[in-house]
């Protein structure tokens, strides 16, 4: 006898509901744009796809900075998390 899997018509019912909290899956490959702005002795950096902001001390330090804010904010593992710029 096949199995049926109900998964599509249940998330859409809860999406609609408004009760499903998205979360990014990892994959391969993930990138990011990055926008930098130097400051006084820091770095500012914003990631507009999450909406969110951090800071860096130096340049070398800002891909790190940047990787780790993104993974705290969609529970993207680190590994996962490739950042760009446009200098």
């Amino acid at each position: 006898m096949p199995t049926r899997y109900r998964t599509r018509h249940t998330s859409a019912r809860l999406h609609r509901a408004g009760r499903v909290h998205r979360v990014l899956r990892p994959q391969a490959g993930q990138c990011f744009e990055i926008v930098l702005t130097p400051g006084t002795g820091r770095w500012t950096i914003q990631v507009p796809e999450i909406g969110e902001t951090t800071e860096a001390t130096s340049r070398a330090a800002v891909e790190l900075a940047a990787r780790e804010c993104i993974a705290g904010a969609t529970g993207i593992p680190i590994g996962y998390i490739s950042v760009w710029t446009r200098d």
